[in-house]
Order: C-alpha cells, then structure tokens, then sequence
C-alpha cells in the first residue's frame, strides 16, 4: 500500500497506473457507455420524449454525464446502434435530427 505521494515512482506508474487506466478506458468503450447510451435513446423514444437534436448531439449529452468521457466516438456509436437493435428493437432512420423507428 502507498503511503504518500513520495511512495510512487515513474516506474511503478508506467508498469502499474497506465495500464490500469487503459483497461478501465477500455471497459467503459465497450460495455459502459454504449449500454447507457442506447438505454437513455430508448427510453426517451418509448417515452416520447425524444429531443429535436443529432445523434452526435445526443452523444455529446451522453459525454456530460460520464464528466466529458468521449473516447473512441466511432467505436461506441457502432455498439450502441447494435444494442439499440438487439435489446430495444429500434433502428435509426434518420441522424439529423435524430429519428428512431420500431424495427418490424
């Protein structure tokens, strides 16, 4: 266990605490944010309560919450339209303005 600050060196930083921090980036890419993000679509479109905005709009949003988290943008947008698929049965039509569609 660390004591103090003085007890880190660059070493143990680079070997341990960077790729702690990669991996922890990674999670949130790939199970997180994309869940999360397809979860608040969903929800406002079952609730009608979908804004007038873009779906990069709507990501940005997404980023605010997670305190301006917004790595790998191409990824998790491609992971939340697969979930938005799967789990909630909704297909974009339409990305500015945002438009989801029931899938038949």
């Amino acid at each position: 266990m660390l004591k103090d600050i003085n007890d880190i060196s660059d070493n143990y930083i680079k070997e341990n605490l960077v790729p702690m921090d990669k991996n922890f980036n990674q999670y949130m890419i790939e199970f997180v944010i994309p869940e999360v993000f397809a979860f608040q679509l969903s929800n406002s479109y079952y609730r009608n309560c979908l804004c007038d905005a873009t779906f990069e709009q709507h990501y940005h949003s997404l980023c605010d919450v997670f305190n301006g988290f917004n790595n790998d943008f191409k990824k998790i947008i491609d992971l939340t339209i697969s979930i938005l698929l799967i789990k909630y049965n909704l297909k974009i039509t339409n990305e500015i303005p945002l438009i989801l569609k029931k899938r038949q």
